[in-house]
């Protein structure tokens, strides 16, 4: 059972779009609250102990701020994450939604076919799966739906 949604992303549009989605498709699940960088996703995770994670793969060390710097953009920020709950025995199903097919460049360049197959093997009991999220498409939507219900069947036999 999902008593606990956390969206970490770093775009309000994209944050917003997600949040709505899942408000229509998944009615019952709590309201999800949006964490918008690295730092303040994991310290949301740590402290609310969310069952369900709607993550991005890229992004920022620290929430934007007015007129501030948010520190360095993480290409993996994502993957980074879930090594970070691995290492703190964080548990909650985790769903990638990206904007981007590629990430990082030159040499350390990963596709997101490649960064998926990654996230499977080295996080089989948090990672469900991704989703390529074009905002003038539907198609991020039908896939995050059925991800969203691997999460909520994978959180009933937990």
């Amino acid at each position: 059972m999902i008593k606990k949604a956390l969206i970490v992303e770093d775009s309000a549009l994209k944050a917003t779009n997600i949040s709505s989605f899942l408000a229509k498709d998944f009615p019952f699940l709590p309201p999800a609250t949006i964490s918008g960088s690295f730092q303040s996703a994991i310290r949301a995770i740590s402290e609310t102990k969310p069952d369900l994670i709607i993550l991005d793969m890229t992004l920022p060390t620290f929430d934007r701020k007015p007129n501030s710097r948010e520190g360095r953009l993480r290409p993996l920020g994502g993957y980074d994450l879930m090594c970070k709950m691995n290492h703190k025995s964080l548990s909650a199903q985790i769903v990638v939604v990206t904007q981007l097919e590629t990430f990082g460049e030159g040499d350390e360049e990963i596709s997101l076919s490649e960064i998926t197959c990654r996230c499977e093997r080295n996080f089989p009991n948090l990672f469900v799966g991704s989703v390529y999220y074009d905002q003038s498409g539907m198609n991020w939507q039908t896939e995050l739906r059925r991800l969203v219900r691997i999460a909520l069947s994978k959180s009933e036999h937990l």
